[in-house]
């Protein structure tokens, strides 16, 4: 990170009446709390300089430890992280073992005060301390480590099953890191141990200090009664079946940070344990898999928030909202639009039940809010007010973003545009949900056409993170900045793309997925193929993908891309008789998770073919998968190969340790043989 916001280690000195001369060193990087405290090579230098100056304080009588308003530290400055080589990384980790053990060293009690968001290095820096008090407004509190293919390498994998137990490290620091990097709450970090009080954030530095002069004075006594082992055996059982599930041996990481708990949990050596991380952390960091995972974190953490497509104009005021189509997305679409908007909102369907049914959800998740706690009775009922739920058109007049959720049928969206244009403003913003059908093609007809612009949620929408925004050429500006600033507005990541078929996620995984589906005309199983794709790290196969999303929804998908590229996509026969049946995917889950016995008997298999190995399905559709990236690039499909990784991180949920598809393929070499070059170039054309 630029030496202009290099974290730095402030000290102060106060006497306190009771307690002596204490320390309050502050960790800031002098700008506001959008820009979170980071440990690079600076803030390291910064660190020891003041254990030096403290170190000389004969008469310092105890040490607070805290952040700038809003933040305590997110750990080390991922930015240096980049090509980083080994000897760069064991340097760095020794260096910050050394200094965090200095402040342990400290003759006097040492207490952090977790005054905002506190992960990985940040914690393990708190964890150095005698005590922790944690603020109720701390935003998060957690080790991402896990996450990124790396684990907590200062102290974090020792001091934590020390702190809180082997058992309940094993959650902190891998389980959540696993599932999607779950954050604890202070009320959940004290209840774990990793706090020793949980404080109102009105007063909380003030409270703290109190604590510590009071500790210091021998006025308060923190005790804690540990047990290492308690429950470890069954938690180490479960975590590793768990880690196997979601990563499938593909990275590392997680199996390094389980051994180095379940060390520290065991009763070894503090020292050893330290040096265990040390080495895991050399081979871990420089990795391919730490690398695809750093870079994914700036994919998604970093460039998408800047959005880099978003025209330089400001988008439309919205003031009210309309969904067309009030059936499981819409309904899922109104609720989110009304809670983050909180204007007139107009749910339009054709069927009174269907329009019961989107009432009953958009309620219940306002009610859901209120039994949280995260709004009162009052605005719940306030909420509920604002939604008008209709059969017809009149009520819509007025919105200024109006969004089409209904059946994947061209000629039913174009008349619905067609309607909606008799009442809408000129400038109102349409957009369409579509997953493959042409935005330019449905806006062909309108008098204003430029107000057109594809809005392509994934399901669930509460859940998923991702939204394709889909740029015909007849779209103006002030729509697609609008949609840019919707999207901002409800809490999603988009991406432009271009108004080609299936458009980013849908193309790349059909294409990416062609193999698979072709592997089973060769007389491979089901089940065979998915472990094939499973063994590369996703987190599933094509066939228990499809059940996900609807095989007729998949299938759909195919015939688009099938119309427009058939070179490459291929309709098969197998899946065009499976799509008729009336499943909800491909296995039987409620009966051992053995495929349907009407689908063995709908397939066929080649004459003569022979099944192929796990390593060839592999091998052909991340070849097939190269290519098309190739593709979508050449032909504007895309701005960059980062905005088809992006997606297929956000959208298809590919693990960040592989980085997305493209950096897979570059990192693997696929993308080098098969298109001469690698896919995801030095410079970011987004921001050319």
């Amino acid at each position: 990170m630029a030496e202009d916001i290099q974290t730095k280690f402030k000290l102060q000195y106060f006497d306190s009446p009771s307690a002596g001369r204490l320390a309050l060193m502050t960790m800031d990087n002098g700008f506001d709390y959008t820009r979170p405290n980071v440990f690079g090579e600076g803030a390291l230098r910064s660190l020891a300089e003041a254990l030096d100056e403290l170190e000389s304080q004969e008469d310092v009588k105890g040490l607070l430890l805290t952040g700038k308003q809003f933040i305590f530290a997110v750990g080390a400055d991922t930015s240096e992280f980049q090509g980083i080589d080994g000897d760069r990384v064991r340097e760095g980790i020794e260096t910050g073992h050394e200094l965090f053990s200095r402040i342990t060293a400290l003759p006097y009690p040492t207490l952090a005060a977790i005054n905002g968001a506190c992960m990985g290095g940040g914690l393990e820096i708190a964890l150095h301390c005698d005590y922790r008090t944690i603020s109720t407004g701390a935003a998060a509190i957690a080790f991402p480590e896990v996450f990124l293919s790396i684990l907590p390498g200062w102290g974090g994998t020792q001091l934590t099953p020390r702190l809180i137990g082997g058992a309940k490290a094993l959650e902190v620091i891998v389980t959540n890191a696993l599932n999607n990097n779950k954050m604890l709450t202070p009320a959940q970090a004290v209840d774990l141990g990793l706090g020793d009080r949980l404080i109102e954030s009105a007063g909380f530095l003030e409270d703290s200090r109190e604590l510590l002069e009071r500790i210091v004075a021998g006025e308060e006594t923190i005790t804690r009664d540990v047990e290492l082992e308690a429950g470890l055996d069954e938690a180490l059982e479960q975590t590793r079946a768990f880690v196997d599930n979601k990563v499938h041996g593909a990275t590392q990481a997680p199996y390094e940070a389980i051994d180095c708990i379940e060390f520290a949990a065991r009763g070894g050596d503090l020292a050893e344990g330290r040096k265990r991380e040390i080495e895991a952390m050399t081979e871990l960091l420089p990795a391919n898999q730490a690398q695809a995972a750093i870079y994914a974190f700036d994919l998604t953490q970093r460039r998408i928030k800047k959005q880099p497509w978003k025209p330089d104009v400001k988008g439309r005021r919205i003031r009210k909202m309309a969904v067309i189509g009030s059936g499981l997305m819409g309904a899922q679409m109104g609720a989110l639009f009304l809670q983050r908007y909180e204007v007139p909102l107009v749910m339009k369907d054709i069927d009174q039940g269907v329009l019961d049914k989107a009432r009953e959800h958009i309620g219940g998740e306002v009610d859901k809010l209120v039994q949280k706690g995260r709004i009162n009775p009052g605005k719940g009922e306030f909420l509920k007010g604002l939604v008008t739920y209709t059969l017809d058109y009149e009520p819509v007049a007025g919105a200024d973003f109006v969004i089409e959720a209904v059946l994947e049928r061209m000629d039913l969206k174009k008349a619905i545009f067609a309607d909606l244009e008799e009442v809408l403003d000129d400038d109102a913003v349409l957009a369409t949900n579509t997953s493959s059908l042409s935005v330019g093609e449905m806006a062909s007809d309108l008098e204003h056409p430029e107000r057109v612009v594809g809005f392509h949620f994934f399901n669930p929408i509460a859940v998923m993170p991702f939204l394709e925004i889909v740029r015909p050429e007849s779209s103006s500006d002030e729509a697609i900045a609008t949609a840019f600033e919707v999207a901002k507005k409800i809490k999603k990541s988009a991406v432009q793309c271009a108004d080609t078929p299936a458009f980013i996620v849908n193309r790349m995984l059909t294409r990416f997925n062609g193999a698979g589906i072709e592997a089973i005309r060769r007389g491979n199983t089901f089940r065979e193929v998915d472990d094939a794709y499973k063994a590369m790290g996703l987190p599933m196969g094509p066939f228990e993908l499809f059940g996900f999303v609807g095989i007729k929804v998949a299938f759909h998908t195919a015939e688009t891309l099938h119309e427009a590229f058939p070179d490459r996509f291929p309709l098969d026969d197998n899946f065009a008789r499976i799509a008729e049946l009336d499943v909800d995917g491909i296995y039987d889950w409620g009966s051992g998770g053995e495929p349907y016995q009407e689908i063995l008997d709908l397939v066929e298999v080649e004459e003569g073919a022979e099944k192929w190995s796990a390593e060839e399905i592999q091998r052909r559709a991340k070849e097939a998968a190269a290519d098309e990236a190739r593709i979508m690039v050449a032909d504007g499909a895309v701005v960059d190969a980062r905005d088809i990784d992006t997606g297929m991180l956000l959208g298809a949920g590919f693990p960040f340790f592989l980085g997305g598809i493209c950096k897979h393929l570059d990192q693997t070499g696929i993308s080098q043989e098969v298109t001469g070059s690698e896919l995801v170039t030095e410079q970011d054309a987004a921001f050319a």
